[in-house]
């Protein structure tokens, strides 16, 4: 009986425990009845996946991916207590007992509010271990204070590292968590953010643009939560090795030495041994770490004949993208559409093709970030992608026809706009623009 009429009906038990809550005392029939109602259904739901999930929306009921048209006349109790609690999923797992259940909706319906962190403590104190109530996290981070923390902790994580001590594993792996949620919930604005390239910081701006575009990536390719955060974590550290290496080495302008490249070509192993170091790092995080310089053919460094974790090649294309976007001393810039092309010309070679393949597609065709020209002679800056229609992105436009910089910049959606059409990329430097600081006042609102 899965389908509509049974999530309809799981729906309507759960609002008639949560009603029948206000009007009975804990234990009485008329509580019990629907509980286990809603217990049975949902067990049988269940067999055919390992978990299901109901969340609020944009104000609207979801069930699974399926929006649940009039939710608030149908179901207002449960929308009431979702709301009221800050909660804004309920997730179910398979093997969840009766009890879970029935204590969940005295969680939700009962007087307490409970603050973010404090709703999983109480969660797990009374035994419930295969319910989740996802509450939006209080005073709820934008997408640029995300970025600016996990810029600090990789900060601090290689400060530590460079005085001889082992960091936590804690304040990573909970940034990671943040950056993933975003990535879900904003992710044309935490890729835009990647733009960002502070070339005295740049050892931690590049490793947070690459964390987000690995969890993108992930995000992309479907990867499952632990897969998705072994991403993240590798990502946000893979050049914890460089800690080891002389600043001086890092830093020089010009070409290195060959003993200055040797010392280099270290950082993937001296990066993957503090991770063995550090306590609670999943043994996965080290190997990506330590491949992420070896191409798909092998080559690259260390070398190996050892065949390749199948994630690797996450770090790998975003690693590769973020260092050709970015200005150094030994090389200008590309635009993104540029970089692409110069990252599909090494399919199969550096890179493996169906990850290229799904990296691309993931980017678009004019990835967030890429300056362009439109038909009317002006341009503007791709903030958002559209699905199914790649060559038509949203476009901010910051110069008019005339060429000179409007005095209100504005949204064109091209899927929606006849009259604009992009012409060609635009090289940022023949512009007044900086990139970073565009989307850094894009995030900030």
């Amino acid at each position: 009986m899965n389908g509509p009429d049974s999530r309809e009906l799981i729906l309507k038990n759960i609002n008639a425990a949560l009603k029948s809550r206000k009007l009975y005392p804990p234990g009485h029939p008329a509580i019990a009845a629907p509980v286990n109602k809603t217990h049975s259904l949902l067990t049988e739901e269940l067999k055919s996946m390992n978990n299901l999930a109901m969340a609020i929306v944009n104000e609207t009921l979801v069930f699974e991916d399926d929006m649940v048209p009039d939710g608030e006349k149908l179901y207002p109790d449960l929308i009431q207590y979702m709301t009221e609690k800050s909660v804004d999923a309920i997730i179910f797992e398979k093997g969840f007992s009766n009890k879970e259940l029935a204590d969940t909706f005295e969680i939700l319906a009962g007087a307490q509010v409970f603050q973010g962190q404090e709703l999983q403590k109480e969660l797990h104190s009374r035994g419930i271990l295969r319910i989740t109530l996802k509450a939006m996290p209080t005073g709820k981070r934008n997408v640029l204070e995300i970025y600016n923390g996990a810029v600090e902790i990789i900060q601090n994580v290689m400060g530590e590292v460079r005085m001889g001590k082992i960091p936590k594993a804690g304040p990573i792996s909970d940034i990671v968590s943040e950056m993933t949620e975003s990535v879900f919930s904003d992710p044309h604005a935490m890729l835009g953010l990647t733009m960002i390239k502070n070339y005295d910081n740049y050892l931690y701006n590049h490793s947070v643009n690459v964390s987000i575009m690995a969890l993108s990536l992930g995000k992309a390719m479907g990867l499952s939560e632990a897969e998705l955060h072994a991403v993240g974590v590798g990502a946000l550290l893979h050049d914890i090795g460089k800690t080891g290496v002389s600043e001086q080495i890092i830093r020089k302008p010009g070409g290195l030495s060959s003993e200055e490249w040797d010392k280099i070509k270290q950082h993937p192993q001296l990066g993957s041994n503090i991770i063995k170091r550090m306590e609670g790092m999943d043994e996965t995080i080290g190997r990506l770490i330590y491949e992420h310089h070896i191409k798909f053919d092998h080559s690259g460094y260390p070398e190996t004949v050892d065949s390749l974790h199948p994630l690797s090649q996450v770090l790998t294309i975003c690693d590769a993208y973020d260092a050709l976007t970015t200005l150094r001393v030994y090389q200008k810039p590309h635009d993104p559409v540029e970089a692409i092309k110069v990252m599909s010309n090494f399919s199969g070679r550096h890179f493996n093709p169906d990850m290229l393949k799904a990296f691309m597609n993931m980017m678009g065709l004019y990835p967030v970030g890429t300056m362009v020209r439109l038909t009317n002679g002006e341009i503007g800056i791709v903030t958002r992608l559209n699905d199914g229609t790649p060559e038509k992105p949203v476009v901010k436009i910051l110069y008019g026809e005339d060429g000179a910089e409007v005095s209100s910049p504005f949204e064109a959606d091209l899927r929606f706009d006849g009259s604009r059409e992009i012409v060609t990329n635009v090289n940022p430097a023949t512009t007044t623009t900086d990139l970073g600081a565009f989307f850094e006042k894009e995030a900030a609102g």
